[in-house]
């Protein structure tokens, strides 16, 4: 399993998220009936590899899959957890466990929260699970609950089955029919999105969570049909592949943001050269980093990912008169999304950003028996995620931080030599960027 965890974070550590505009259904394409399709606990079916799945929860543990047809919805989640710790007198949400809440008729975006068709299961290492819906008045009901033994299933619940491998991983595979989410094939193809949330505790680590678990309308938007389906995907494809590696053209006409030496700024450091590039495109803006570093280290969880590899960005976005119209902080580190701020208040422990992005770690991340080469990310943030309104005269002002491990993290230099107390709230002096005259 230590294997395919890493290979998920070299390959499939994309978390793409959402376009301006609610998934919409192909008139090419309909929901597939899904023959040979068993709840079992184990994730082997083709139909899961018709959708890209993603990586999730603390140090990307999780990875989820999904299957969607003519009958309803299948979830594969398996969560690597080399340690299985729980607690006891705490019971689930203090052990280790996995989560999903799952909204078929959330408006994203909307002020959309639980109701009778949000749905959430949680389960931990020692089997003890927990089934609760949404109510009228926002709560959540329990409608099942006990340690599981055999496939659950009932009237009011679905398919359920956990596959719990001591020390080495677990599996939830999950059945919604449409039915019980609320809804019909036909709407559901029509609708072609829905809702959902992952939950993840690693009992020696942190908790993560994509999203406020109250707010089902900014959970990951899952797009089934079509071209662009996957989770969170945006509508229309960035201009340049979002892979991690920066080799298109464009790159070459980039705003240099950030750029130096890691062991010029910290000689303890075994860090090497690092930049990060700004382009602004047709649709949005496109960020990359590239870091050389030997050993790459992310051992925190959430709550201290600040401290791992990765960067902080703080995006402020202006009008053409110097109006402020947006302001965003945003974490990442190079298991993916931490969490984030933005300027209209309010502080998330972790979130599913709207863009589109990629790592690629080359290198095994917390393994100090190897030299690694290092990391690179691509990130596309649609205009309309940002709030810029006028494309052709609306700018940026970015302070893209790249840091490594122990929170050394590497500011512009010119931004350095205005403040040099290393106060990071003067947005006004950030590296700009904006449409190219």
């Amino acid at each position: 399993m230590k294997k395919l965890r890493y290979l998920l974070i070299f390959l499939s550590a994309t978390l793409l998220l959402s376009g301006c505009n609610r998934g919409r259904g192909s008139e090419k394409e309909t929901l597939p009936e899904l023959t040979n399709m068993t709840v079992d606990g184990v994730i082997d079916e083709e139909a899961y590899n018709l959708i890209p799945g993603r990586t999730a929860g603390v140090k990307a543990g999780v990875l989820v899959q999904y299957a969607v047809g003519t009958k309803g919805v299948y979830f594969g989640l398996t969560v690597t957890d080399t340690k299985h710790q729980v607690s006891a007198p705490s019971g689930i949400v203090a052990s280790d466990y996995v989560g999903l809440a799952v909204d078929a008729l959330a408006v994203p975006k909307s002020d959309d929260g639980v109701s009778e068709s949000t749905k959430l299961f949680r389960v931990d290492t020692m089997g003890r699970y927990t089934y609760t819906t949404g109510n009228e008045y926002g709560a959540w009901e329990d409608i099942a609950k006990g340690v599981y033994d055999s496939v659950i299933s009932g009237e009011n619940l679905p398919t359920i089955a956990v596959n719990i491998v001591e020390d080495e991983y677990y599996i939830v595979e999950i059945f919604f029919s449409w039915e019980h989410l609320g809804t019909t094939a036909e709407a559901a193809a029509k609708n072609n999105c829905l809702m959902y949330y992952i939950e993840h505790r690693d009992m020696g680590v942190d908790i993560h969570a994509d999203a406020n678990i109250l707010a089902p309308a900014m959970y990951n938007r899952l797009v089934y049909l079509g071209d662009r389906k996957g989770s969170n995907l945006p509508a229309e494809a960035p201009e340049i592949t979002i892979d991690g590696i920066l080799d298109e053209a464009l790159w070459e006409t980039a705003y240099v943001t950030n750029s130096g030496n890691f062991q010029e700024r910290v000689p303890s450091e075994t860090a090497g050269d690092y930049r990060a590039l700004a382009i602004w495109g047709e649709k949005g803006i496109y960020l990359g980093v590239e870091v050389e570093d030997p050993h790459i280290e992310a051992p925190n969880g959430t709550g201290a990912a600040y401290k791992n590899a990765g960067m902080e960005m703080r995006i402020h976005v202006y009008n053409k008169d110097g109006l402020p119209l947006n302001s965003l902080k945003w974490l990442f580190d190079v298991w993916g999304p931490q969490w984030h701020e933005t300027g209209a208040g309010g502080l998330s422990s972790s979130f599913a950003p709207y863009a589109e992005y990629k790592f690629v770690i080359n290198g095994t991340i917390d393994n100090n028996d190897d030299t690694d080469e290092g990391w690179s990310f691509e990130i596309y943030i649609p205009f309309c995620e940002l709030g810029v309104t006028d494309a052709n005269n609306d700018y940026i002002n970015i302070l893209h931080a790249v840091g490594s491990h122990e929170q050394n993290n590497m500011l512009p230099q010119s931004y350095l030599d205005s403040h040099p107390d290393v106060n990071w709230d003067y947005p006004e002096d950030y590296p700009q960027i904006r449409k190219p005259a």
